[in-house]
């Protein structure tokens, strides 16, 4: 009796694994290589403020095709960077003027008092992309 229960245990097993047991066929793929995809689109210019300079970026992607069972993936770079300085400027600050000369008396007859003044601007440098304006009175 226990032998024939050790049977069924056995038969159970092998119908309830999927035929584990036998030896199973590999099937062999055929190595297939990546492929660039034509490259995107220019990014809009990256600025640097401090130094007047940009660069633009645009981008590829080794999908044609994609690399397949072993298949090299695409030598090379993903990525490629150009200048667009010439649509960037470069951040002033505002600098003041020297003085200009004072002006003559203006008196006021009903008090009695009188005031000169003079003038100075923002002009040295003025103040170009971004760059503050000078601070203080003109």
């Amino acid at each position: 009796m226990r032998s024939w229960l050790l049977w069924l245990l056995l038969l159970s097993l092998l119908f309830t694994t999927g035929n584990s047991w036998r030896r199973r066929r590999r099937r062999s793929c055929g190595a297939r290589h990546g492929g660039w995809s034509s490259w995107g689109g220019w990014s809009s210019c990256s600025c640097n403020r401090a130094t007047g300079t940009g660069t633009w970026t645009r981008y590829r992607s080794c999908n044609n095709p994609t690399p397949y069972c072993g298949g090299r993936s695409c030598s090379g770079s993903s990525s490629m960077s150009g200048s667009c300085d010439s649509k960037c400027c470069r951040t002033t600050h505002g600098g003041w003027s020297s003085w200009g000369g004072w002006s003559s008396c203006s008196c006021n007859r009903a008090t009695g008092t009188g005031t000169w003044t003079r003038y100075r601007s923002c002009n040295n440098p003025t103040p170009y992309c971004g760059g503050r304006s000078c601070s203080g009175s003109s």
